[in-house]
């Protein structure tokens, strides 16, 4: 590595450790009266929020529609992932609605990565697509148990190199590979990451964490949060500590 190479790193790095990575709230809940509660105790807080499986499938396009009115913007983190034909045929079934990240797995293929970044690029042109590389609620024992022998970070990298090579534009990680994304992938690429837990925070079923202050020194773009601000007693409190606690580590 030379002088030049190695400071041109050292810069990039630091400059992104200084900028703030935005939080979207993960809205995994029960019913819409609980979704309603927590927007009114986050109120401005927040720009963005994710509406996962289980609320999409619950309230359809209508709660999108509503969170974007209110001026929200909308992660949609729907995982598609099947035959080519039908993950372009469930994107066509989306490109109306007023969201600005889908996510789709990677494991799907070359194939099908890159019909939907096409189809995407054509008739989503606000959107972008997000490649899911390995869930954070999966260990190296699990990623074994499915046939996968190479170590997480490997895997993680490999379905990343593949899902931006097809035209994807962001990626789904753990922040345990935020660094080895950050320099191996295309600057401009968006990098989300999910197993983000505060210092209080219990882990629940994600095994590869970090807090919000190490993901923004790591790199990220996004960091999804559910659990330790929907599980609070107060959630706007759990909201501006983590706030608080990213700036804080800004001056450090």
């Amino acid at each position: 590595m030379n002088w030049l190479f190695a400071f041109t790193e050292h810069y990039k790095y630091h400059y992104m450790s200084l900028s703030s990575p935005e939080i979207i709230l993960a809205l995994d809940l029960e019913d819409r009266s609980q979704i309603n509660h927590i927007l009114a105790q986050t109120g401005d807080q927040l720009t963005w929020v994710k509406v996962g499986l289980q609320s999409y499938l619950r309230d359809g396009a209508p709660l999108v529609k509503e969170l974007a009115a209110s001026g929200k913007k909308i992660f949609l983190d729907l995982k598609l992932h099947d035959i080519p034909n039908t993950m372009v045929k469930a994107l066509e079934s989306l490109a109306e609605l007023p969201v600005s990240m889908v996510t789709l797995h990677a494991c799907a293929g070359p194939e099908a990565l890159e019909k939907c970044a096409s189809f995407a690029r054509e008739n989503m042109p606000g959107v972008t697509l997000l490649a899911v590389t390995v869930l954070t609620s999966t260990n190296q024992a699990g990623l074994h148990a499915t046939g996968v022998k190479d170590p997480v970070e490997d895997q993680v990298h490999r379905l990343a190199s593949l899902a931006v090579d097809q035209g994807i534009g962001g990626i789904v990680c753990s922040p345990l590979e935020l660094p080895r994304l950050r320099g191996s992938l295309p600057e401009s690429t968006t990098l989300v990451t999910p197993g983000i837990r505060p210092h209080h925070a219990d882990a629940g079923d994600q095994k590869r964490i970090m807090t919000p202050a190490q993901a923004k020194k790591a790199g990220a773009n996004f960091l999804v949060i559910g659990r330790p601000i929907l599980a609070a007693s107060n959630p706007g409190d759990a909201l501006d500590f983590i706030l608080r606690e990213m700036k804080e580590s800004t001056t450090q």
